[in-house]
């Protein structure tokens, strides 16, 4: 091992940046709530002939636009 891997800076640089990336764990996490909002927005707007195409009804699609945009299942 290298005396850079176990100098003190070293340590104090590793926390800094799980501090940091723990305080961006907020904007993952409305980048995430934004984009369920916006495919579902894009869904309602889905003609007959789409939704039959992806092999939804114009109903799954009402109920899926429905949904609040922190109701993410499968991710």
């Amino acid at each position: 091992m290298s005396a850079r891997l176990l100098s003190p800076s070293a340590f104090r640089l590793d926390a800094a940046l799980v501090g940091l990336k723990d305080s961006f764990q907020w904007l993952e996490q409305v980048t995430r709530f934004w984009r369920a909002y916006e495919t579902r927005q894009h869904l309602a707007a889905l003609d007959e002939h789409m939704l039959r195409d992806i092999g939804i009804t114009r109903m799954d699609a009402c109920i899926e636009t429905r949904r609040q945009p922190w109701d993410i299942r499968g991710i």
